[in-house]
C-alpha cells in the first residue's frame, strides 16, 4: 500500500467510506494481515473444518505499507486490530554518499565505471571527495530523477555505458534545470486559477522564489496560509514529485541542490521586472516630453497667428487710408484744374475790358502767383500719389507668413514679432536635438538590457521616525555582553500589548520555538514591528504599559517589558536561544 497516509487524509474525508466502508476495510485488512478466520466464515469453518482447504496456520500473503512518517501516530491507532505491524518496521532516511554510489553502481552494473559514478554523486552534493561521503545526504527521489535523465539520454544516443563524454555533455546544472522545469510545468497545469495564456510569470515558480529560499539563497520553511489556496494544487504536485516535503503545515525544499536554480531564476525575474518598470517610465517620459512640445507648439502657433492677424488688420487699415487719401487727392486735382480754368477765363475777360494798365498788371501778378502755387500743389499731389501706390504694391507683395484662408502679412519694422519667430525656431531645434539624444540613449539602454546579467541595484530606503517616545533595543548573540554580535537587520521583532484581546496570542507566543508563527502573531491588536536603524531596533511611539516582546530568531526568545513613563527607553537584551 503506497501513500497509505491517504487512508487518514483523503479517504477519511469521504462520507461514504468513513461511514459505511471504513470498519469493513479494517476488519478485512486485519483478517488478511493476521491470517485469521473471517468472522462471517468462522462458524462454517469450525463446524465443517474438513471441508475447507484453506490453511490458516501458514501465511501466504506479504504486506508492505509505505507512508510519510508524520502519520505514524495515526498508523499506531490500527495496531490493536493488526498487532503484527509493530514487529517489522523500517525508516527510510536520505541516503549518504556511499549509499548513493552503491545504488548507481549496482543499477548500471558494468555499464558505468566508478569514476563516472562518483561524478554523478557530486552532481547532488557538489563534493568529489569520497572521504566525507558518510557526512553528506542525498534525497533518493532526486537521485532517481537525475539517473533516469542520464539513462534516457544514454539510450537515445545508442550508448552502451555511461561515459565521461556523456556526462560532460549534460552537466549538473543542465540536468537539474531540465528536471526542475518539467516538474514546475506539471505543477502549473494543476493550478486552474491561473490559465497559461494569462500569466505574466509562472505563479508556482514565483512562489518558490519568494517563499522557499532566503534572500541569500538558502532554503527555508514556509507555513501555508489561506492566501496560498490558489497554488495548493501545484504544491501538492511538487510534494508528489518529492521536490517539497511537509511537516504539519510547514513546507520546505527537499534538497539544497535546487536553491541555486531557484535563486538564479528569481534574480532574472527581478531584473526583468526592474527593466520593464524602467521602460514603462521611459515611455511615460516620452509622452510627457511630446505633450509639452505639442502644447508649446500650439501656444506658439496661437501667439504667432494672433500676431499675424493683428498685422493683417493693420495693413488693411493702412491700405484703406491710402485709398481714401488717393480719392481726396483726385478730388483736389479736379478742383485745382477747375480753378485754373476759371482763372484763365477771368484773365481773358480782363484783357478784353477797359481797366487800366495798373489793375491789369496786378491781376497778372496775382494770376502768376496762383499758377505757381497750383503747380506746386500739382507736383506734391503727383509725388504723394506715386508714394501711396508704391506703398500699396510693397505691402501687397510681401511674402506670406502662415497658411491662412486670407493673405496674412508681417511687418519687418516690428522687432517683438521677429524675436518671437526666432524663439520659436530655436525651441523647435532644441526639441529635435533632445529627441535625437533620447533615441540614442534608448538604443544604448536596450543594448544594456541584453548584455548585462546583473540585477538593477536597489537604492536603500532612508528611514526616519520620531524617536522621542520610542523603545530602543540593542540585541546581541553572546553569553557575555562585552563580546556583542548583533543579529541581522532583517530580524523580525514584535511588540504586543497585554490586553484581554491579545491574551491568546501572548500565551502561545510566550514559548521557545524554532521559528515564529508570524501569521498567528499578526492577529494581535495594536501590535508593532521593530524598525532596524544603525544596528539597533526601534519601536516608535510606545505608550506606558505592559508588553510582550517576541524575537523571531532561532528558538524565538521573548521578554516581558513594562514601560512606566513617557519618553525614550533603551534596553540591552540577549537574542541567543536559551537551548544550547
Amino acid at each position: 500500500f503506497d501513500q497509505f497516509e491517504e487512508i487518514f487524509t483523503l479517504a477519511g474525508k469521504n462520507p461514504r467510506f468513513a461511514k459505511e466502508e471504513k470498519e469493513n476495510f479494517w476488519t478485512e485488512l486485519s483478517d488478511l494481515a493476521e491470517n485469521s478466520i473471517p468472522e462471517k466464515l468462522r462458524e462454517t469453518f469450525l463446524t465443517n473444518k474438513e471441508q475447507i482447504s484453506y490453511n490458516y496456520k501458514k501465511q501466504k500473503v506479504k504486506i508492505v505499507f509505505s507512508f510519510r512518517e508524520e502519520y505514524l501516530p495515526e498508523f499506531e491507532s490500527i495496531t490493536p486490530k493488526i498487532p503484527s505491524i509493530k514487529t517489522s518496521r523500517f525508516r527510510l532516511l536520505p541516503m549518504n554518499g556511499h549509499q548513493a554510489l552503491e545504488v548507481i553502481t549496482k543499477t548500471w552494473k558494468e555499464n558505468i565505471k566508478p569514476t563516472e559514478a562518483k561524478k554523478i554523486v557530486s552532481y547532488l552534493t557538489h563534493e568529489s571527495n569520497p572521504d566525507i561521503y558518510e557526512l553528506i545526504t542525498i534525497e533518493p527521489s532526486l537521485l532517481s530523477q537525475v539517473c533516469a535523465f542520464i539513462d534516457k539520454e544514454r539510450m537515445d544516443e545508442g550508448l552502451r555505458a555511461v561515459s565521461t563524454e556523456l556526462l560532460d555533455k549534460y552537466p549538473p546544472d543542465k540536468i537539474l534545470s531540465s528536471i526542475y522545469n518539467e516538474t514546475i510545468a506539471a505543477g502549473s497545469k494543476a493550478i486552474p486559477a491561473f490559465p497559461e495564456e494569462k500569466r505574466s510569470y509562472n505563479p508556482l515558480k514565483k512562489f518558490l522564489e519568494e517563499k522557499m529560499i532566503t534572500a541569500e539563497g538558502f532554503r527555508t520553511k514556509y507555513s501555508l496560509t489561506g492566501k496560498d489556496e490558489p497554488i495548493r494544487p501545484g504544491v501538492e504536485i511538487l510534494k508528489e514529485k518529492y521536490f517539497l516535503r511537509q511537516e504539519l503545515n510547514a513546507i520546505e525544499l527537499t534538497h539544497d541542490v535546487l536553491t541555486p536554480i531557484i535563486k538564479k531564476d528569481r534574480e532574472k525575474r527581478r531584473k526583468d521586472d526592474a527593466f520593464a518598470l524602467q521602460r514603462k517610465k521611459t515611455r511615460r517620459n516620452v509622452w510627457i516630453i511630446s505633450l509639452i512640445a505639442l502644447m508649446a507648439a500650439a501656444t506658439m502657433y496661437y501667439l504667432v497667428t494672433n500676431k499675424a492677424r493683428a498685422d493683417k488688420k493693420r495693413v488693411e487699415t493702412m491700405v484703406e487710408n491710402l485709398i481714401k487719401d488717393s480719392t481726396r487727392l483726385v478730388n483736389l486735382r479736379d478742383s485745382i484744374d477747375e480753378n485754373i480754368l476759371k482763372l484763365k477765363m477771368e484773365l481773358e475777360g480782363l484783357s478784353q475790358g477797359k481797366n487800366g494798365d495798373k489793375e491789369e498788371k496786378q491781376i497778372t501778378q496775382n494770376a502768376d502767383s496762383l499758377l505757381n502755387e497750383l503747380e506746386d500743389l500739382r507736383d506734391k499731389f503727383a509725388n504723394l500719389k506715386i508714394k501711396n501706390e508704391n506703398d500699396i504694391n510693397e505691402f501687397m507683395n510681401r511674402p506670406k507668413l502662415l497658411k491662412m484662408p486670407k493673405p496674412v502679412f508681417y511687418v519687418e519694422e516690428d522687432p517683438q514679432y521677429i524675436d518671437l519667430l526666432n524663439k520659436y525656431e530655436q525651441e523647435k531645434q532644441n526639441y529635435n536635438s533632445l529627441l535625437k539624444e533620447f533615441n540614442e540613449l534608448k538604443k544604448l539602454f536596450d543594448d544594456y538590457t541584453r548584455r548585462i546579467p546583473d540585477p538593477v541595484p536597489v537604492k536603500p530606503k532612508t528611514i526616519s521616525f520620531d524617536s522621542s517616545n520610542s523603545l530602543k533595543l540593542n540585541l546581541y548573540y553572546s553569553l557575555k555582553q562585552n563580546d556583542l554580535v548583533s543579529p541581522p537587520d532583517n530580524t523580525i521583532i514584535y511588540l504586543i500589548p497585554y490586553t484581554q484581546k491579545n491574551m491568546r496570542v501572548i500565551k502561545n507566543a510566550s514559548v521557545y520555538e524554532i521559528s515564529c508563527d508570524e501569521s498567528f502573531l499578526k492577529e494581535a491588536k495594536d501590535r508593532k514591528t521593530a524598525i532596524p536603524f544603525n544596528g539597533s531596533f526601534y519601536f516608535p511611539d510606545v505608550k506606558p504599559g505592559k508588553y510582550l516582546v517576541k524575537i523571531c530568531t532561532y528558538y524565538g526568545g521573548y521578554y516581558t517589558y513594562h514601560k512606566t513613563k513617557e519618553g525614550m527607553e533603551s534596553l540591552n537584551w540577549d537574542a541567543s536561544p536559551p537551548i544550547r
